[in-house]
């Protein structure tokens, strides 16, 4: 289906439901085509709150669409001929509610202009819906990359902390530098920061040759050790910055004492 044919479905949707009072934002593949990536070639998606839903089929079966009845708990939808139009109320077990319309930017998309799902918002759904039998990054992995700047990656790595499938495509996104693995760290296991901690160490020559041992307690990644000065310290410093969120980070490496003993009480020391 081409995006024209969606396009035409989505205005005669917005037309309908811009008449009533009910609230609701594009998502999906049109939400993505709005905010600057690839095409839809799926349906026309709309997210609603659960107590509107019902509403909005009607309002939308008035204006000449076919109802539809699915076996699915969290969505209605509707035909406009032979595109098909969801009415989603509960994304991925999470209800639409007024704090997610309410981020939710006014866009053209195509010939009409209507409020779509921030790109944070829009991600998160996204990644939530991968699993063991839906794990095709391709397609995820070109929208990450025209949406970038318009996500809170944090946040999404927040929202989607329970998903291995989406903590590995966020990892992905940090190797190939789509987006700062500083961003989520916070969400990774320490053993993992510690050991990448400790590789950027290790690599990078203003401490490859410190000896600074990294190591884990609690829920920080611990580094100790002793350098020559207060200058050494500060390049220290300034590299651990370059990886990790400051926050996550005790350095309790020391500047070593290398005055010559002036007095005879520090010989006796």
């Amino acid at each position: 289906m081409d995006i024209d044919a969606l396009l035409q479905s989505l205005t005669r949707v917005v037309t309908a439901l811009s008449a009533t009072d009910l609230r609701f934002a594009v998502a999906g593949g049109l939400a993505v085509y709005a905010r600057g990536g690839p095409p839809s070639e799926h349906d026309v998606d709309l997210f609603l709150k659960p107590r509107d839903a019902l509403r909005a089929r009607q309002v939308l079966t008035e204006a000449g669409m076919r109802p539809v009845d699915p076996p699915e708990d969290w969505l209605t939808k509707v035909y406009d001929g032979d595109r098909l139009v969801d009415l989603v109320f509960r994304p991925n077990h999470r209800p639409v509610t007024d704090a997610l319309l309410d981020r939710a930017e006014r866009m053209r998309i195509g010939p009409t202009a209507a409020a779509v799902v921030s790109g944070t918002d829009l991600m998160t759904d996204k990644l939530l819906v991968l699993d063991a039998h839906r794990c095709d990054l391709g397609p995820l992995l070109a929208t990450a990359r025209d949406l970038r700047e318009q996500v809170d990656w944090p946040e999404v790595a927040t929202q989607t902390a329970g998903s291995p499938y989406a903590r590995a495509f966020l990892a992905l996104l940090t190797g190939l530098s789509v987006i700062d693995g500083k961003e989520t760290a916070m969400l990774e296991a320490p053993q993992y920061l510690v050991a990448r901690l400790g590789r950027a160490l290790a690599e990078d020559p203003r401490t490859a040759e410190l000896g600074v041992h990294v190591t884990v307690r609690g829920d920080q990644v611990h580094l100790i050790g002793e350098v020559a000065c207060a200058a050494r310290r500060a390049e220290l410093d300034r590299v651990v910055a370059e990886h990790l969120h400051g926050e996550l980070v005790r350095n309790d490496v020391r500047v070593a004492d290398l005055r010559e003993p002036v007095h005879a009480e520090e010989l006796d020391r």
